[in-house]
């Protein structure tokens, strides 16, 4: 008679995000320019190193599981990445493909059968799932049919995977899909990422983004550098290449017509020299690079999202901030170049402040008084009493930074009770003016 293993075997859903804490020994694993963690470090089976693949699928994307089944001869593992499904078995170089449902569920093999250079297994713990050769995650990678696609490189010396996440183009060359946002201000000197703010030139600070027929223009060098792309100027032919990836575009000095990939193109401004600089159309450039590109014309800002960046409900709320606060800076101390020189010298400045436990002191170090308007972030409030260390505040002014009918969502961001008398201590704003 038949038994049925229903007693005995277990889908165990794998804990794949594992702390370096819980391996004495961890590999590096990245996605280049994304993210950075850690896995297993490879085993060895018959002189080639074999990697965890569910820890690694989970890594590169939410999709990548394992399940493993146990208390079977022998033990198995249900691999899922990106809508397809694979039955890895242990001691076995067999890989067999499955069919995926809607609810992620591994249904029935497709009859295609892949094989590993060398037999898969598990190590002395399970919770770390199973072993497979490299060259067989890399060419899953490469081959997936519904998602992203990744190249793989392992440094052995300096034991870490580096995946580069990238898409095939119309003429079957690869083009990396490295998610960058960039945000400008017209006459703002900055140039922000996410994380940081540069100047466009760091020895005049007088270039800036303009616009002329409502068209930006501006230094592009600094852009297609973040990006990852080239600049090269011809003086004799008056003329400014850009070259990403398999995309290259060319533009003449004044005049409204550029090449891109040899197909000729109408420009709505010309590129034109503002004080001895090139300034070419922003727009044009990097949409013909693959970019998009947002205008905000309330707050005078540009945002441009390349290689699979989006845009976030807080982006231009954070950019602004951030570019508002180095403007400010920029006025105070010409020299400074970074965001994090900004942080730091406000940091500084705070941190020499003696306070005590009876008297209203605000972040710089002034004695807060009623009727003060004092502010926090990108909102100001007035004074309303004042007990010890601690001031009542009602807030009720929103920078321009701030969009118009948001003011309670953003303020919360804060901590800020907008429209509402709120008890703080005095040591967590600022007076305005100081």
């Amino acid at each position: 008679m038949f038994k049925k293993l229903i007693a005995f075997s277990i889908s165990v859903v794998l804990a794949l995000g594992l702390s370096p804490s819980t391996h004495a020994s961890n590999i590096g694993i990245k996605i280049v320019g994304q993210k950075e963690g850690v896995v297993h470090n490879p085993i060895e089976r018959d002189g080639i190193q074999i990697f965890p693949i569910g820890q690694i699928l989970k890594f590169l994307d939410i999709s990548g599981t394992e399940t493993l089944v146990m208390h079977t001869d022998p033990l198995y593992s249900f691999i899922t990445f990106q809508g397809e499904c694979f039955k890895i078995t242990h001691d076995s170089s067999e890989v067999e493909e499955y069919e995926l449902d809607e609810s992620g569920t591994c249904t029935k093999a497709t009859g295609q059968v892949y094989q590993m250079d060398v037999p898969a297994a598990y190590s002395e713990s399970y919770d770390v799932g199973i072993f497979v050769p490299l060259n067989f995650i890399s060419g899953l990678l490469a081959n997936s049919k519904y998602g992203n696609k990744f190249a793989t490189e392992y440094n052995e010396e300096e034991q870490n995977l580096e995946f580069s996440m990238y898409k095939l183009n119309n003429f079957g060359s690869k083009q990396e899909i490295n998610p960058i946002t960039l945000a400008m201000k017209i006459n703002s000197p900055w140039l922000l990422t996410l994380d940081d703010g540069n100047l466009f030139d760091d020895n005049d600070h007088k270039v800036t983004p303009v616009t002329r027929q409502g068209t930006t223009l501006l230094p592009i060098a600094p852009i297609i550098s973040n990006l990852g792309g080239k600049t090269v100027w011809n003086n004799s032919d008056r003329k400014v290449t850009i070259s990403l990836n398999d995309t290259t575009i060319e533009l003449w000095m004044d005049k409204t017509t550029a090449l891109v990939n040899g197909v000729s193109k109408k420009l709505t401004v010309a590129p034109t020299a503002i004080n001895g600089r090139t300034m070419l159309p922003v727009r044009f450039v990097t949409e013909n690079l693959g970019a998009n590109v947002k205008w905000y014309k309330d707050s005078q800002m540009v945002v441009i999202y390349y290689g699979g960046a989006v845009e976030n409900a807080n982006d231009l709320f954070t950019l602004e901030y951030k570019i508002s606060l180095l403007d400010i800076f920029q006025n105070q101390e010409d020299n400074r170049t970074t965001l994090e020189d900004a942080v730091k010298e406000n940091q500084k400045k705070h941190n020499q402040v003696k306070y005590n436990d009876k008297d209203p002191i605000d972040y710089y170090g002034n004695t807060i008084q009623a009727g003060d308007t004092v502010g926090s972030g990108t909102f100001d409030g007035i004074v309303k009493k004042i007990n010890g260390t601690k001031v009542l505040v009602y807030w009720n002014h929103a920078s321009f930074v701030v969009e118009k009918g948001k003011e309670e969502e953003t303020a919360a961001l804060f901590g800020i009770k907008w429209l509402s008398e709120q008890w703080v201590e005095a040591k967590t704003v600022m007076v305005s003016g100081s």
